[in-house]
């Protein structure tokens, strides 16, 4: 299994949202985080995964549940995960 890094802006990503739904709906914080748990095995496991991303050399997959993308580049021996974003906002 190759080993996954996050780039700075795919972890603000999923501290942005966490911060919001923990004041809005807290209800829904553990069930994201275990969700994107498995979107990170999923690509781990299964790097080619998700389908061609919109920008050249990245791949994209999403989560059905909660409707957000994770943007990703697969490279020889690990993962670079670039951001997470929830179909409704801008690239």
């Amino acid at each position: 299994m190759r080993s996954v890094r996050f780039r700075s802006r795919a972890i603000q990503n999923i501290l942005t949202q966490n911060e919001y739904l923990a004041e809005h709906a807290p209800h829904v914080v553990e069930p994201l985080r275990s969700d994107l748990a498995k979107i990170v095995s999923l690509i781990q496991a299964f790097p080619d995964a998700g389908h061609v991303g919109t920008v050249s050399g990245t791949r994209e997959i999403i989560s059905i549940k909660f409707r957000y993308i994770a943007v990703y580049v697969v490279h020889d021996d690990w993962l670079e995960v670039l951001r997470f974003y929830f179909r409704g906002q801008g690239r």
